[in-house]
């Protein structure tokens, strides 16, 4: 399947390990909280921080993220890896 295809189409595996699920999350709590912060006073600012957010989350919910897919790169450690491998569960393989 072409990359760009499988890229769009969310089919791709897991790519984004634990350390970096933590920041993101990180990320998005303080974007809500920034969020809340300026509801009143600037609501378009606002509104884009709870798209971020979103994002943040999403990406943190499914271990996945298109940039970093389309980057080639993986931020599972080996010590996660063996531990998906011995769950079957897949993840992407940028040296493949």
């Amino acid at each position: 399947m072409n990359k760009f295809i499988k890229g769009i189409t969310y089919s791709y595996y897991r790519n984004i390990g634990w350390q970096d699920r933590t920041i993101r999350t990180t990320v998005g709590i303080l974007a809500v909280v920034g969020a809340i912060y300026f509801f009143k006073t600037n609501a378009s600012v606002s509104i884009v921080l709870v798209v971020f957010a979103i994002a943040q989350f999403g990406t943190v919910l499914s271990a996945r993220c298109i940039m970093c897919y389309f980057a080639g790169k993986c931020t599972i450690d080996s010590k996660e890896k063996k531990a998906l491998q011995a769950k079957a569960i897949p993840y992407e393989n940028p040296k493949n």
